[in-house]
């Protein structure tokens, strides 16, 4: 007898009109992203193109934006590759309604409309807080170093970029005595009046090193502590800044590729690339993203903190930011007075703040504060106090000598203490698990490692993508039953 096969005839017809339709589940990814995308506001994306329908047709915006969409989702960004893929992958052609953009379309559309696809990430999150699943009763803000689309080699000194462009200037005036003669003098023809490229990229460089030794500059740091100290009334602790000391001094070098892009150093040894900041909840949800080229995080909360929010109540969140989560990089005594949410800031790297012992007197100086300032101050006397707190006269007058001494304690102190209590150690330890699987869902799992645009804002903008992809990814797992912390769908 035959072996009992299926059949395989490549030439066989199809029997019916062929329909996208039929191509995938129904609860697939990419019919998700469809539909998701068909509920967004493009006006912004729309706004580009003609009213009168002159000039070539264009893809539908819709088109475009699901399909890098559910490119960004799926960890693929490289124009050529989702053109390929929109010809062998059915999913892509599922997204792009079986047409075939090329890699130059693809790559013009996201550079035209950068921020426009940055602001999606707002529209996404609003349909997360409508789903109910963003919770921002905790959020924790952490940073991760990203990769630019430049090279460490591309970095120049002053100097250095000072010769190039006298370099290249000599070298195009040679060029156009050569081409044009000396009679034309200092007339420039038109290609060379709308030189764009390395020279301008050169000069942007050089700005930045000059601006940057202003900031960095004695005057400046001087102003700024004085501007400190008349917002807080009080003198500054610390070493007062002195001229010509070493650590204020500014960059040395900056990048002729992304200007924009700073030297930093990371876990892995130093990269060229941009501190990309998150604020996300205990579901993983991320609440904020930004992108800045400042390697320390200390400056970086309040922005943060402003922006969470912003986002939240643009989104029409009803629940208030309860405690928000900062590891030791966000340390500084500013930022454990700013006013808003409720902040707990690592004073310490964890593996000290694993030493500190539960501090139980504190949190009942904490419960009764206010009953102790009363009899500090004489409102209340201390054997009513006694009464309340069910402990005798003498525990009184122990704790009031105890809170009036917690109060000269610094703000430095005061939060090592919180962090020591049984409370601070639980809120603080979702901080690692909130943030830490986002990096790393984003950064292993999607392969999203390094930026494919140049300059701080294309970065912006592609980070909150990258960000709303994110979001788009665990809501879809939520509603197909599956863990949040799984990896993307691919």
């Amino acid at each position: 007898m035959a072996q009992n096969f299926l059949s395989a005839d490549r030439d066989q017809l199809y029997l019916m009109p062929p329909s996208v339709a039929d191509w995938l589940d129904d609860d697939h990814l990419a019919w998700f992203i469809v539909d998701v995308v068909n509920e967004l506001d493009l006006t912004a994306f729309e706004a580009a193109y003609r009213l009168d329908g002159r000039g070539g047709a264009a893809y539908h915006p819709r088109v475009m934006v699901a399909l890098l969409v559910y490119a960004y989702c799926t960890g693929e960004r490289s124009s050529r590759r989702i053109e390929r893929r929109c010809v062998e992958d059915v999913a892509y052609r599922v997204a792009c309604a079986n047409q075939r953009p090329d890699h130059a379309t693809i790559a013009r559309f996201r550079a035209q409309h950068q921020q426009a696809l940055g602001k999606l990430f707002a529209q996404v999150l609003t349909l997360c807080v409508k789903e109910g699943l963003v919770q921002p009763v905790v959020v924790a803000v952490d940073g991760t170093r990203m990769e630019a689309d430049a090279s460490m080699a591309a970095n120049r000194s002053a100097a250095d970029l000072a010769a190039e462009i006298l370099a290249e200037a000599a070298a195009t005036d040679e060029a156009e005595d050569e081409q044009y003669g000396d009679a034309r003098g200092d007339e420039m023809p038109e290609q060379w009046r709308r030189r764009e490229g390395r020279r301008e990229r050169i000069r942007d460089a050089l700005d930045q090193l000059e601006a940057d030794q202003q900031r960095h500059s004695y005057e400046t740091a001087v102003a700024e502590r004085e501007q400190r100290e008349a917002e807080l009334g009080r003198k500054l602790r610390g070493r007062k800044p002195q001229p010509h000391s070493g650590p204020r001094q500014g960059r040395r070098s900056a990048n002729i590729t992304d200007p924009d892009s700073r030297l930093m150093s990371s876990t892995k040894g130093w990269v060229q690339g941009y501190n990309a900041q998150a604020a996300v909840t205990t579901d993983q949800f991320v609440v904020a993203a930004e992108v800045t080229n400042h390697a320390t995080d200390a400056k970086l909360l309040e922005p943060m903190v402003n922006a969470i929010t912003t986002n939240l109540s643009t989104a029409g969140a009803l629940e208030p930011v309860g405690t928000v989560l900062a590891d030791a990089g966000y340390w500084s005594a500013p930022n454990a007075d700013l006013q808003g949410p409720d902040l707990l800031i690592a004073t310490a790297k964890s593996s000290k703040l694993a030493h500190l012992d539960p501090v139980t007197e504190n949190d009942r100086l904490q419960q009764w504060g206010a009953l102790l300032q009363r009899v500090d101050a004489g409102e209340t006397k201390g054997i009513d106090a006694a009464v309340l707190m069910g402990v005798s006269p003498s525990t009184v007058t122990r704790r009031v000598r105890s809170w009036r001494a917690r109060q000269l304690l610094s703000p430095r102190e005061r939060m090592a203490e919180r962090l020591a209590t049984e409370e601070g150690r639980a809120l603080y330890a979702n901080r690692a698990r909130s943030i830490e699987p986002v990096f790393g869902q984003t950064k292993h799992s999607r392969g999203i490692r390094r930026f494919m645009r140049r300059g701080l804002s294309a970065c912006d903008s592609e980070w909150k993508l990258i960000m709303a992809t994110h979001n788009l990814n665990k809501m879809w797992r939520r509603r197909q039953g599956m863990p949040l912390g799984a990896p993307g769908h691919g």
